[in-house]
């Protein structure tokens, strides 16, 4: 019963490694971090996002422009601090008067 198990044992970990070996590293550039913002904010129908811009530098997001109220603001600011490879968030938004 000893070298059933012990092949059990081998057999998971050979197989958990390989796993390993075969994932990529998630490209958590400036570049790529703006991307993942817009997409995550482009996907929100209920967002009026003509007037924002997102910018990324070192891991800070600057989002930029007219919302047309403060839950819109709110709402976008979460998004964009979930995001991975955001360190800070910059809010430069205004609200529509």
């Amino acid at each position: 019963m000893r070298p059933l198990l012990l092949a059990v044992v081998i057999a998971l970990a050979a197989g958990s490694s390989a796993c390993r070996g075969t994932m990529q590293e998630e490209d958590l550039s400036d570049h790529a971090t703006k991307a993942r913002i817009e997409s995550v904010l482009r996907g929100r129908t209920d967002l009026d996002l003509k007037f924002v811009t997102v910018d990324v530098n070192a891991g800070a997001a600057t989002i930029s422009g007219i919302v047309p109220n403060g839950d819109q603001l709110r709402v976008i600011r979460r998004l964009v601090a979930r995001v991975r490879g955001v360190d800070h968030v910059l809010n430069n938004l205004i609200i529509q008067e």
